[in-house]
Order: structure tokens, then sequence, then C-alpha cells
């Protein structure tokens, strides 16, 4: 019994207290609660930016493996046809003579 009057006073006590704000206090803690809301809004947003951000710069890094990889790819390609032995194989085939003095290796 005692227990439920002091709550009855702490509320009656909350209430007038909350009654009694004035204009200005009223818009200063609407303010508060504005700019929180606010904040945590801007928070989220900046976050969903950033993870997506990331994932197209996962996307961009992966795309640049894949093209080194082709060209890694070209240039064995190109060495293994430039082989002097293959250029070899196919003057001779063609019928050409080897003058070495003629050969020069171009990168």
């Amino acid at each position: 019994m005692k227990n439920e009057k002091r709550n009855d006073a702490i509320m009656t006590i909350l209430q007038k207290r909350i009654r009694t704000f004035s204009r200005v206090e009223k818009a200063f803690y609407a303010s508060l609660i504005g700019t929180a809301i606010i904040m945590a809004i801007a928070i989220i947003f900046l976050q969903s930016r950033i993870l997506q951000v990331q994932q197209e710069m996962t996307d961009l890094n992966s795309e640049i493996a894949a093209t080194q990889t082709e060209l890694t790819n070209a240039k064995q390609e190109v060495n293994e046809l430039t082989r002097l032995e293959r250029v070899s194989k196919i003057a001779t085939d063609a019928g050409l003579t080897n003058n070495n003095e003629n050969i020069k290796k171009v990168e």
C-alpha cells in the first residue's frame, strides 16, 4: 500500500513536470529527438553505401585479376609462337633458307 502511494506520487510529480515544460524546452527536446532520428537514418544510409562501394571494388578487383590472367596467357602464347625453332621450321617448310643474321627478337 505504501509502495503504491509512493508510485502514484512519483507519477503525479512527473505528469505535472511534463505539463509545465515551456515552449522553448519542448522545442529543444523535439529538436534533439529529430536530430537523433536524422543521425540514425544518415548512419544507416552511409553504412549501406560503404557496403555497396566495397562490393563494387571486389567486382572490379576480380575483373582486373581475370584481365591480368588473360594478358599473361596471351604473352605466353606469343612467346610460344615466336620461338626460334618454330620460326625456323616454318621457314624450312616454306622452302626458305635460315639466315641467323636476319633474325631478331622483338619484344
